[in-house]
């Protein structure tokens, strides 16, 4: 029938549809959070960056649709897709319902879904599927779902040697499949949600040995290991990718300079480092204090990921700070490539030693006995004078 409106009117749509949101967990970033709906739990959000051999955290957080209840069975399928630089940890997957989206308030472990490895679509296969059947049955559910509830789930992926340094990043995405026919049942009609994205970063060090007074010169066969804050020692493949970190120095890889004086470590998080200088180039002074390395990227999160946005808009900046004794030379790296770059320098012949060290101390002693040595001397000499 049609109908003639002579007022204004406020129409309320009776149903509305499910959507999905896809987080990542920042390690070590400080995560700023709007409203206490839109906190995730720690760390979660739209951008982070972690080494090659990290198990990175992700989170999907599924809503459900007003007009649930009118459903007699209830299709939901989470389609998520890893980039190849992602590795999906099958055993880690968790699935429960929470009142916040979080997962803190009223969490309740959710049962009667199937795992499907790849997933089963047909066209653009996804990496796997969480599937339910029917979300409305509660015996196989395990729990009373209800419309006001957030359907959450929680895995690792680790980002492997396949991951691509600075941008275009390593995304991760999904979409939601769901029910949207309440006069069917909910058997056989579904419909589908946007995509939401996430991106993970990671970076590349290159580091680079010259001769300290003629920096074109470059000095191969200089030896280091390379540890981070925790005191692990990266562990690199033949072509300078991490592939682990180890307790100890002796479990981790010697980073040695090449003809053109140059060593990798690919896949590094953003954070700081320390190089440990193990063996100098033939003729030249060991560096005896560990040089701090420190590698910075500004990312930006509150992503909506709008056919205006993109990996280079969440990351922006990456910078190198790198301290050697006293001093601090800093830098910016590229991210298009991902790459910071920094030279140490090595020096031939003596080296004078460090101020404040025992070497000083020597020099003092040996300063004031020539002194005492020279005034007792003058002394005997006029003592001798004056006797003649």
């Amino acid at each position: 029938f049609i109908l003639k409106l002579t007022n204004d009117e406020t129409i309320t749509r009776k149903a509305d549809v499910p959507s999905v949101e896809k987080k990542v967990q920042e390690d070590d970033k400080d995560i700023t959070y709007g409203e206490e709906d839109d906190n995730y739990g720690e760390g979660y959000n739209d951008v982070a960056d972690w080494n090659i051999g990290d198990p990175v955290p992700f989170k999907l957080i599924g809503t459900l649709p007003t007009n649930f209840a009118d459903y007699d069975t209830y299709q939901y399928i989470f389609h998520d897709t890893l980039s190849t630089g992602l590795s999906l940890n099958q055993d880690t997957i968790h699935v429960y319902m929470a009142s916040d989206k979080a997962g803190t308030k009223d969490k309740k472990e959710l049962h009667g879904y199937t795992v499907n490895v790849p997933g089963t679509e047909e066209e653009n296969q996804c990496s796997f599927e969480v599937a339910f059947a029917d979300l409305t049955n509660s015996e196989t559910v395990g729990e009373e779902v209800t419309a006001n509830k957030y359907i959450i789930v929680e895995y690792t992926a680790t980002l492997n040697k396949d991951a691509e340094i600075g941008l275009p990043g390593n995304p991760n995405k999904v979409y939601l499949e769901f029910s949207n026919n309440p006069n069917s049942g909910g058997e056989g009609d579904t419909g589908k949600t946007p995509e939401d994205k996430v991106i993970v970063f990671t970076y590349e060090l290159d580091a680079t040995k010259v001769d300290g007074e003629h920096t074109d010169t470059k000095l191969k066969d200089a030896e280091f290991k390379l540890y981070d804050e925790n005191g692990k020692y990266v562990i690199v493949d033949a072509d300078g990718k991490v592939t682990g970190w180890a307790d100890n120095e002796a479990g981790g890889s010697t980073l040695k300079s090449d003809e053109n004086g140059l060593f990798k470590v690919i896949g590094l998080d953003d954070g700081t480092y320390w190089l440990k200088e193990t063996k100098a180039p033939d003729g030249y002074n060991l560096i005896t204090n560990p040089i701090k390395i420190e590698i910075k990227a500004t990312t930006v999160n509150d992503q909506d990921w709008t056919a205006m946005e993109g990996p280079a808009d969440a990351l922006k900046v990456l910078e190198i700070k790198v301290t050697v004794g006293s001093t601090t030379t800093s830098g910016n790296g590229d991210t298009e490539s991902g790459i910071v770059e920094t030279d140490i320098k090595n020096n031939k012949g003596a080296e004078l030693p460090e101020t404040g060290g025992m070497g000083t101390t020597i020099f003092y002693v040996l300063g004031a006995i020539l002194v005492l040595g020279a005034g007792g001397l003058l002394i005997v000499r006029r003592r001798t004078d004056s006797e003649k």
